[in-house]
């Protein structure tokens, strides 16, 4: 019963992150049709090419050394491990529901 347990923590977890994560990408949209609407119409082009390319700076950037900053490792990735449901479960059962919140690496 305490593995299920687990495994849902597991769950609500890694699906917490990415439904997060999906609602920062919504605000940068959001963020964008904030500042078409601020400018003149003939601006709108500009103003929302200027913020996707801002968006993908900083997903670039983020892949490039953030993940790395945040995960421990070298460049590009590098914090990245396998796959291992079992390991996580048996740290999280250690750790108890006391313990640091367990996701999916894959979740970001």
């Amino acid at each position: 019963m305490e593995s299920n347990s687990f495994e849902l923590q597991y769950a609500i977890d890694t699906f917490y992150f990415l439904v997060c994560g999906a609602l920062v990408m919504w605000m940068a949209a959001g963020f964008s049709m904030l500042e078409a609407g601020l400018v003149r119409a003939k601006n709108t082009t500009e103003i929302l090419t200027k913020n996707v390319a801002l968006y993908s700076i900083a997903c670039f950037m983020y892949l490039a050394t953030g993940y790395a900053i945040m995960y421990g490792g070298g460049w590009f990735l590098a914090g990245i491990e396998a796959f291992d449901l079992e390991g996580v479960l048996t740290a999280s059962a250690e750790n108890g529901f006391d313990g640091d919140a367990v996701y999916s690496g894959a979740s970001d």
